[in-house]
């Protein structure tokens, strides 16, 4: 699949869209450039358009115009088009900023702990940040997380521990705490007594 992606603001070429929809080319182009007139009348900036150059087998080149659309700019111009074309290219943006690096704070230890950051891990390993899960994990396990002033870091430890899911009182109750400030309710003791029952 042709991926022609730019590395400062990540991009989408009308190739891409045109192979993603089954439309021909010149049909996105001509769409991006009716675009470009409503961009135009409301004072925004245009789709800039570019040239693939391909060598031929004869020796010529070949040069092929298009266009490199922002997120924004593909929504703007998928809106005309019909619901299934519409979540095919949303797919491949979701696909597109899967890939993107990020640059997350490093780990930190804290009370002996190692910690990495909670939302760094969430978006490596495929959660959704928008879940009430998110808050929901912090709430159950409060021993486990950390604020800081980049965010909430969590113990390595209950990262796994959601990646493998198994046995999942006692294995918390076993881990060790980052948040020296959590009073427990119950002893370790206690807690895996309950686990028993």
């Amino acid at each position: 699949m042709i991926q022609l992606i730019n590395s400062l603001e990540q991009t989408m070429s009308s190739f891409e869209i045109a192979q993603i929809t089954g439309k021909q080319h010149s049909h996105i182009m001509r769409d991006i450039r009716e675009l470009n007139k409503v961009y135009e009348k409301l004072h925004q900036s245009k789709i800039g358009q570019m040239l693939k150059i391909t060598e031929l087998p004869n020796g010529a080149k070949r040069k092929d115009p298009y266009f490199e659309l922002t997120k924004m700019q593909t929504w703007d111009l998928l809106t005309g088009y019909n619901a299934e074309l519409r979540i095919k290219v949303n797919r491949r943006w979701a696909e597109l900023e899967a890939k993107q690096q990020y640059n997350f704070p490093t780990p930190k230890i804290f009370n002996q702990v190692k910690c990495i950051h909670y939302t760094g891990w969430l978006l490596q390993n495929g959660y959704s940040i928008m879940s009430g899960q998110v808050r929901a994990r912090i709430k159950k396990y409060p021993e486990q997380f950390r604020k800081t002033d980049k965010g909430w870091y969590m113990s390595e430890a209950i990262a796994e521990y959601f990646l493998n899911f198994k046995n999942p009182q006692q294995r918390i109750a076993e881990m060790p705490s980052v948040n020296p400030q959590w009073v427990p309710m119950f002893s370790k003791e206690e807690l895996q007594e309950m686990t028993r029952k």
